[in-house]
């Protein structure tokens, strides 16, 4: 709970955007969300650095931990952890989730194997069974956009992304995500909220 006050400051003035912290583990991420703030004028993505490489799951908390004690945070301001499965132990992972349990608007995406679940559900309803590596992941996506794969298309797409994955979503209320689906469409449905109906 000492977290909690240490992480969010009282009497701060009002902003017409809402900020979305994000720490994720690699560039591929950060590219993604960081469209939003060259879309919508209504949120703020903020990228924290992987300062050293530090991009594994247990300094995910260390992260954002030193970007608190330098940026202010609101109380309305989401913070966002945004990870796989193919390479961390459940461990780490379920010492992020403790900590996002005692602090308000801290919350945790998971993708299973990877990150790229969730781009494939930005031009796609099923995911075919023979994909089953990140690599495989890497170089189906590259394939579903004239081009290949551009963020700020995908970006673009990001309702439709949204309604597949949360269809898919066998466990709903649980954090870890089946083969083939992820939770990242949550976050999605936050930054929807303030998107508005053109999106």
């Amino acid at each position: 709970m000492g977290r909690k006050n240490r992480a969010y400051k009282k009497g701060e003035p009002f902003r017409d955007c809402r900020k979305f912290i994000i720490i994720a583990e690699g560039e591929r991420e950060d590219n993604y969300f960081m469209q939003f703030n060259s879309l919508s004028s209504r949120v703020e993505i903020i990228i924290i650095d992987r300062d050293g490489g530090k991009s594994s799951v247990k300094y995910f908390l260390e992260r954002v931990n030193v970007y608190s004690k330098k940026h202010d945070l609101l109380q309305d301001d989401f913070v966002w952890f945004v990870l796989d499965v193919d390479r961390w132990p459940r461990s780490d992972i379920n010492n992020l989730g403790m900590a996002c349990q005692n602090v308000a608007n801290w919350k945790m995406a998971i993708s299973n194997p990877c990150f790229e679940v969730w781009l494939y559900y930005h031009f796609k309803e099923e995911i075919p069974i023979k994909l089953s590596k990140p690599k495989e992941f890497k170089t189906a996506i590259s394939k579903l956009n004239h081009g290949g794969y551009n963020p700020i298309v995908f970006a673009k797409e990001i309702r439709v992304a949204q309604k597949n994955a949360k269809k898919k979503d066998t466990h709903k209320g649980q954090n870890y995500p089946d083969i083939h689906q992820t939770k990242v469409y949550k976050l999605a449905q936050e930054l929807l909220v303030l998107l508005g109906n053109d999106w």
